[in-house]
């Protein structure tokens, strides 16, 4: 008895655990959307890397999904360097995440870009790749 119990158990769990994985996938595409979205760049780099491109493109679905009034994109290159530079860098970056923002059919009436405020060096090292997508609603 106990090794039919086995048997079955085993052949149980072979098929729960695909079913709990779906449960889990799905709980996580009706979640409601964020009003947050990050993306990191490479160091140095302008170009935004298809799972940056995936984030932007999440983000913009939210915006459609809130009715967004309004969407802050900022940008950030750091602030260990020329300044000039990293304000290039920062800038073009958000540029970037706007322009896919854009194709994705984001208004650019309600979309403002800046460089990202940094404060001290933690900051700095923190946000030195990334540009910030904040969704008002």
């Amino acid at each position: 008895m106990s090794r039919r119990f086995d048997i079955f158990r085993a052949s149980y769990l072979k098929a729960a655990i695909p079913l709990m994985a779906i449960g889990l996938l799905a709980g996580c595409v009706s979640s409601t959307p964020r009003d947050s979205y990050v993306v990191f760049f490479e160091r140095d780099s302008v170009t935004l890397s298809d799972a940056g491109q995936e984030v932007v493109r999440q983000a913009a679905k939210a915006a459609h999904n809130m009715h967004a009034r309004h969407i802050y994109v900022l940008g950030s290159a750091g602030k260990m360097g020329d300044p000039d530079v990293l304000h290039e860098l920062a800038t073009t970056r958000a540029l970037a995440v706007v322009e896919v923002l854009e194709i994705d059919g984001v208004d650019p009436k309600i979309i403002s870009k800046d460089k990202f405020p940094l404060k001290d060096i933690d900051d700095s090292r923190l946000a030195l790749r990334r540009v910030s997508i904040k969704i008002a609603k």
